[in-house]
This record gives structure tokens, sequence and C-alpha cells, in this order.
């Protein structure tokens, strides 16, 4: 078996519900569309992380060839029915930057550990966009919601892309949104109306954004939610899954 079938092979054997290889070629589409959003996207260019940057994953690590895009469904699990609509399942989940002692975490880790050990330098703080990458990796398409939807599992799904310096099989790009042409029930569901055209969001509407994004010290946002996006979000605490 090649390289490329083993790796995926191990990914599905430890739980990720699909994984795809693209090459580690700039995301230009990604950073020309994030910069042209104006002042919606400020506070993301002017992150002290500089978040841009993994769309040019050779900038960060010059011997980058390969970005495997890996998808975890978190729709399998059970959800407790009262925080349904209050807490995102992403959140309920405890996916999201899972500790390596934790389930999710630890299936992360043991995706590090093969990479290393099939002989694979590994990026290291490379924030590749994840939803550019599942689509060019095969692993996703889109939704005029601005999820990345994947197979059966919809869009209740975690992505991680890992940057790698070995040159492997890339995947047929997926980069097509999917989404019944004229359909806005994603817009007219939205609470706040954060989405307000089909693949355009303004992020300081968003409850997901409001919950966890808006913290005083970071550039161009506060902690401060103004009273109609709070009336709106009402006892939607972390998310609320609706779109």
């Amino acid at each position: 078996m090649s390289t490329t079938t083993d790796i995926k092979d191990f990914a599905l054997d430890i739980g990720y519900s699909k994984v795809g290889i693209t090459s580690a070629d700039d995301f230009s589409d990604h950073v020309d569309e994030v910069r042209s959003r104006g002042e919606f996207y400020d506070f993301y260019v002017e992150d002290p992380r500089q978040l841009l940057k993994g769309a040019q994953p050779r900038q960060i690590m010059p011997s980058a060839r390969s970005v495997i895009s890996l998808a975890w469904d978190y729709a399998e699990k059970a959800f407790p029915e009262p925080l349904l609509g209050k807490v995102g399942r992403i959140y309920q989940a405890r996916c999201y930057y899972a500790p390596p002692h934790r389930i999710n975490g630890a299936r992360y880790q043991l995706m590090l550990d093969f990479l290393a050990k099939m002989g694979c330098e590994i990026g290291k703080g490379i924030f590749v966009p994840e939803r550019r990458a599942g689509a060019r990796a095969g692993v996703t398409t889109f939704g005029r919601n601005n999820f990345a939807y994947s197979g059966k599992s919809g869009s209740f799904i975690l992505l991680s892309s890992i940057v790698v310096d070995k040159e492997l099989e890339y995947d047929a790009p997926s980069c097509r949104v999917k989404c019944p042409k004229n359909c806005t029930a994603c817009m007219d569901a939205c609470p706040t109306k954060a989405i307000y055209e089909p693949l355009k969001l303004d992020p300081r509407r968003c409850v997901a954004f409001n919950a966890w994004w808006t913290q005083d010290g970071r550039p161009r946002v506060t902690s401060y939610i103004p009273p109609e996006i709070r009336q709106k979000m009402g006892t939607k605490v972390h998310g609320c899954d609706v779109c």
C-alpha cells in the first residue's frame, strides 16, 4: 500500500469520518475573500496570531508539500435535550482544542504520532483555513449558511488540518455549494439575521461569535453585546445550531 493509503486507513480506523489530501499551495482565494469583507472581518485580519498567514503554508514551513484534512462527525453523539438550541453541539461534544488526555484530543495526537512514525515533518502553529482545505481535499462541500458539509454527516463536523512535508496523492476538489439554488432557509431561520445573503455573514450579529470571540483585549471587538442582539440571543448561551 502507498503512504497515502496508510494515512487514510489509520485516520478512519481511529474514528475520523472522512479524510482527504490536497497540496500545500496557497489558499489565495481565502485571503482575497477575507480582505474583501472589510470591517466585517477586521478583527480576524488584525488578530495578533496573524491567522491569515496560515493560508500560505509554505511561507511558514518552506518544506510543506501536503495538507491532510480530517473530519470528525460529532452528530453521532447524544446531547441533553434541554441544552439543544442553547449550547451548540460542537461545544457540547468537547472537541474544540481538546487536551491529549481526553478522547477527542487523543485522536488528534494519535494522528500526529502516526504521521511522525511515517517520517513526516509536521507543521506547527499553521492556521490553515479549514473549510477551504476540506473542500480542496474533497472532504467537504459548502452550504449557503457558510458551513462545510461532509456527506451524511452534514455540517455537524469538526475539521482539522495537518501540514506535512511529504508529497502525497491528492484528492479531487469538491469546492461547490450543494444547497438548492434559491434556498434561503438558513437566512430566514437565523435569529439575529447574521447571514445577510448566501455565503456571507456579519460575525458581529452571530450568536456564536458574540458568545466566545467578543472578549476585551482582542482587536476591534469588545465583550459588549448590543441590546438588539442580546435580546434576540435570548437564552442561547454558546452558539445555537439554528442555521
